[in-house]
């Protein structure tokens, strides 16, 4: 059986590496956009909480009508009514929250308010299944703005062991947004 790698070691000052199941797509992918928001966020943009804020607002609202069902003390014939509209309500609402998903937020990892621009910007993230490259798309967040993407390999960022070279994967993901604004003011 092969050994396992240790985990290499810290330098003073330096963050501790992350370590992951590389097999677990889902899990890596989690892991790269939460180090894609870092990364843009240390940029010096400030992140856009409104559609986080919608998808709780719903949920909420869904969990009202369902705890409304559940806990109401009129007894069982009776509340027959009330029954259909507590479950019609969290069917609309819950409803609303996956097309919101879906439609609105799809691949956004992070949306930004604006930074010296008339615009903040949008960063989408694809990921596929049994894929070994990540993509970044980063645009303006208007419905018009050309996307600016680049692909980069997993393995250049994650070791044989799992462990995650977040420093690199943070100046790549710095480098082309630099690149994206270059590109804008030409």
């Amino acid at each position: 059986m092969g050994a396992s790698q240790p985990k290499p070691e810290a330098a003073e000052g330096e963050d501790d590496y992350q370590h992951i199941d590389t097999g677990d797509s889902l899990k890596v992918k989690q892991i790269l956009d939460e180090a894609t928001v870092k990364a843009v966020l240390a940029k010096g943009y400030d992140e856009v909480h409104f559609i986080d804020n919608l998808k709780i607002s719903l949920m909420i609202i869904a969990c009202l009508f369902a705890c409304a069902a559940q806990f109401n003390p009129i007894p069982f014939p009776k509340v027959r009514p009330i029954l259909g509209v507590c479950c019609g309500g969290y069917f609309v609402f819950s409803g609303i929250h996956q097309l919101v998903v879906k439609y609105v937020e799809r691949d956004i990892v992070l949306i930004t308010k604006p930074k010296n621009a008339e615009h903040g910007l949008r960063v989408r993230t694809d990921f596929p299944k049994f894929q070994d490259l990540f993509t970044i798309i980063v645009e303006y967040d208007t419905p018009d703005a050309p996307p600016y993407e680049e692909k980069h390999c997993v393995g250049k960022f994650f070791d044989t062991g799992g462990y995650f070279w977040e420093a690199g994967f943070a100046e790549t993901v710095q480098k082309m947004v630099a690149k994206f604004e270059a590109k804008k003011k030409q």
